[in-house]
């Protein structure tokens, strides 16, 4: 369901749905698929890029959790300044 190709050059079309998702969740993946037209030959790889997404995704969430919790503190320091500075 890819492009086709004419002369080496692209018939100009609709971008489908799924060309959509496919560069949304893997851009190098679009390109390579719908760009260049090859296929997924090396499934060992594919399932190792999609171990990559996985573990990168978890380490996104991780890391925005970490700057919640690092402006929580930030906010609670300065609670706990204002409140020492009028307490005086």
């Amino acid at each position: 369901m890819g492009r086709s190709r004419r002369a080496g050059k692209r018939e100009q079309e609709m971008v489908t749905a799924r060309e959509i998702a496919s560069f949304a969740y893997c851009p190098e993946q679009w390109r390579l698929e719908d760009g260049l037209g090859l296929s997924a030959a090396n499934r060992a790889k594919l399932d190792a890029g999609t171990r990559h997404h996985a573990a990168k995704s978890v380490a996104e969430r991780f890391a925005g959790g970490a700057i919640l919790l690092g402006r929580t503190l930030v906010v609670l320091a300065i609670l706990a300044l204002v409140m020492w500075v009028f307490s005086r």
